[in-house]
């Protein structure tokens, strides 16, 4: 089964535009980020819903599970300040002093059109092998309800999840006219990428923020090119979720807001 045919047969991707879709998004983020990892403290949201000051100048987006509409991974992608185009991005604050000015210069940047990728998060329980659970891979009570046959399905598309996302990242920096990414990345993702084509250029050394990640750039429209190159099937992914191609005739899942 090709890629694009194995993802929307399990999943669906889709910008957290509406106040439902945004509650899910949080929920997962709180899941991941303050029940598994403990990189912030459950206490300070008490409506298990995660958030911070940068979500005023952010998108979301959603990969779910088909079938049972389950919030199976989340990506936030926080644009400029538009107030102030010199507000520092999160990887300018947590790598500060850090980061190689030279390189950055290099890539042209025009922070009108930067974005950092933030907030990327896989459910554990669509992750493929207990030891994936140690990355920053969110954990969705929700499953608890899913059917075992459900969720060994949504275990061997594990990698079509982070894809996805990936994807979503391209349609939403193509609709807001992001021409450059930061990202502050885990390794194992950085390695899952490379197989795809996504070559970030590190910026800076590893750091231990969220665990042991490093700061990146990349220029998305380049990526397509090496994307196209190496991985035609996932380019067409990409294509079909920003409507560019026609997706496949399947039916649709209950409501995402249900």
């Amino acid at each position: 089964m090709d890629l694009l045919t194995s993802f929307y047969r399990y999943l669906e991707g889709m910008e957290a535009t509406t106040e439902p879709l945004r509650e899910r998004a949080h929920r997962v983020r709180y899941e991941v980020y303050c029940l598994e990892r403990g990189f912030e403290d459950p206490a300070a949201f008490p409506d298990g819903l995660e958030r911070d000051a940068y979500d005023a100048r952010s998108l979301q987006a959603l990969v779910q599970h088909r079938s049972t509409g389950y919030p199976a991974g989340v990506v936030r992608l926080i644009q400029p300040d538009p107030d102030d185009i010199e507000a520092p991005f999160p990887v300018e604050l947590q790598c500060a002093g850090m980061l190689d000015q030279k390189v950055i210069d290099r890539f042209g940047v025009d922070r009108a059109h930067l974005a950092e990728v933030s907030r990327f998060a896989v459910a554990r329980g669509f992750k493929r092998r207990p030891g994936e659970s140690g990355t920053v891979a969110g954990v969705s009570s929700e499953l608890e309800y899913a059917t075992e046959q459900q969720i060994e399905d949504a275990r061997r598309i594990f990698p079509h999840i982070s894809l996805g996302l990936i994807a979503m990242l391209f349609v939403m920096s193509r609709r807001q006219g992001i021409t450059h990414w930061y990202a502050v990345m885990e390794p194992s993702l950085s390695r899952l990428l490379t197989r795809f084509g996504i070559n970030f250029t590190p910026i800076g050394p590893i750091v231990d923020y969220h665990g042991r990640r490093q700061p990146m750039i990349a220029r998305p429209e380049q990526l397509l090119e090496t994307i196209q190159r190496k991985r035609p099937d996932f380019r067409a992914l990409i294509d079909s979720l920003s409507g560019d191609q026609p997706t496949l005739r399947i039916p649709a899942s209950r409501s995402a807001a249900g």
